[in-house]
C-alpha cells in the first residue's frame, strides 16, 4: 500500500505543498490578467513574464500525475493549460514545416537608440532583408545611419521624432510609392506613418510601431515625464494603438494591399494590444511558423517576447531572431510568401 500522508516523508509533503501552493498562485495571477487585462500595473506586469511563471506548470502536471496527487494535479492544471497554448504552437510547428519558398524577407529591430548599431549591421549582413522596420532611431542618428546603410536601402522613410527624440524608420530595396501620417492615436503615442511600397508591381503597405513604453516601477515624477504616464496608463494607451493599428490594417486589406504591421508592442502574448491586432485579421509570423519561444526583450534568453512581425495578405514562410548587438531587443526576421 502507498504511504499515508502521515507516513510519507517530510520532504516529500513539503514539496507536494510548494507544488500546490504555486499552483493555486498561478492560478490566481491567470484570473487576474484575464479579467483586468491591462487594466492595471499588476495585471500588465504578470501577462508581460507570463512566459516565465507559466512555465514551472508544464513540468508539473506530469510529476503530479506521476506520483498520483490529485491535489496537486488539480492546482497546476489551469497554468499548464496556459502554458500549453502559448508553447503549444511552437512545438507543432517543428513537426510541420512551411514548404513554400519565400518571396520576401522583413526584419524589425528596437535599435535602442543607435546602441544596436552592430547589431543592424550583422543583421543586413547576414540576413540581407528587403524591407526593415526599425524603432528608436535618434534624429541627430539619422544622417550617420543612411551614411553606413543607404547604399543598401536607397528608399528610406523617417517618422517626426517623439517627445524622447527618437522616431520609427521604414527602409526598403523596393520604392515608396507613398507616405501617410496614422491619424486618430491617443495622446502619449509616437508618431507613426504608413509606408506604401512597391514590390515589384504589389503594393504593400508597412507600418514600423512602436507602442507606448511602459514606466515599470518608476517614481511619481518620472511618471510625470513619461509621454505616456504611468505603466497603468501607459497600457491602456498601448490598447488604443494597436486598435488604430489594426482598424488601419483592415481599411489597407480592403483597399487590395498586403500589410506589415512590425516593431515593439512593449507587451507580451498575454497581453491586450497583440490580441488586439490578431483579431483583425493580422497574423502573427512567429507564432504561425516559430519553433521556439523567442523572447526578444532583453539579453538572451530575454524576459518577453515584445517584438512582432505581423502580416496580411502574406504567407509565414519561417522566423527567426538576429544578435541584438549592443541593442536591449533581438531583431526579428521573418520570410513570407504572396499568397498563390
Amino acid at each position: 500500500m502507498p504511504p499515508t500522508p502521515e507516513r510519507r516523508p517530510t520532504w516529500r509533503r513539503t514539496l507536494r505543498a510548494l507544488a500546490v501552493s504555486y499552483g493555486v498562485c498561478a492560478t490566481l495571477a491567470l484570473a487576474v490578467v484575464l479579467v483586468f487585462s491591462d487594466g492595471n500595473v499588476v495585471s500588465y506586469v504578470l501577462g508581460l513574464f507570463a512566459a516565465w511563471w507559466l512555465a514551472p506548470a508544464l513540468l508539473l502536471v506530469p510529476l503530479a500525475a506521476a506520483a498520483g496527487s490529485r491535489r496537486t494535479l488539480a492546482a497546476v492544471t489551469a497554468p499548464a493549460v496556459a502554458a500549453g497554448a502559448m508553447a503549444g504552437p511552437y512545438v507543432v510547428n517543428r513537426f510541420s514545416p512551411v514548404e513554400a519558398a519565400p518571396d520576401l524577407r522583413v526584419a524589425t529591430f528596437n535599435t535602442s537608440a543607435w546602441q544596436g548599431v552592430d547589431g543592424l549591421a550583422a543583421l543586413v549582413r547576414d540576413r540581407e532583408p528587403d524591407v526593415l522596420a526599425l524603432q528608436e532611431i535618434a534624429k541627430s542618428s539619422r544622417a550617420a545611419y543612411d551614411e553606413r546603410f543607404g547604399g543598401l536601402y536607397p528608399y528610406r522613410s523617417y517618422t517626426p521624432a517623439s517627445t524622447q527624440g527618437d522616431g520609427d524608420a521604414v527602409w526598403s530595396k523596393h520604392p515608396i510609392v507613398s507616405v501617410d501620417t496614422v491619424t486618430g492615436l491617443p495622446e502619449g503615442a509616437r508618431p507613426a506613418e504608413v509606408v506604401t511600397l512597391d514590390v515589384d508591381g504589389r503594393r504593400l503597405a508597412v507600418v514600423s510601431v512602436h507602442l507606448a513604453s511602459p514606466c515599470l516601477f518608476c517614481s511619481p515624477s518620472a511618471a510625470r515625464h513619461s509621454p505616456a504616464g504611468d505603466t497603468a496608463n501607459a497600457a491602456r494607451v498601448r490598447v488604443e494603438e494597436a486598435r488604430r493599428f489594426a482598424d488601419l490594417a483592415s481599411e489597407r486589406r480592403a483597399a487590395g494591399e498586403a500589410v506589415v504591421v512590425a516593431g515593439d508592442l512593449n507587451s507580451a502574448e498575454l497581453n491586450e494590444p497583440l490580441r488586439e491586432l490578431r483579431s483583425h485579421g493580422l497574423v502573427d509570423v512567429h507564432r504561425a511558423v516559430g519553433t521556439r519561444p523567442g523572447l526578444t526583450r532583453g539579453r538572451s534568453p530575454g524576459f518577453a517576447r515584445v517584438d512582432v512581425v505581423l502580416v496580411a495578405g502574406l504567407e509565414p514562410v519561417a522566423t527567426r531572431e538576429g544578435a541584438p548587438g549592443g541593442s536591449t531587443h533581438s531583431p526579428v526576421i521573418a520570410d513570407l510568401a504572396w499568397p498563390s
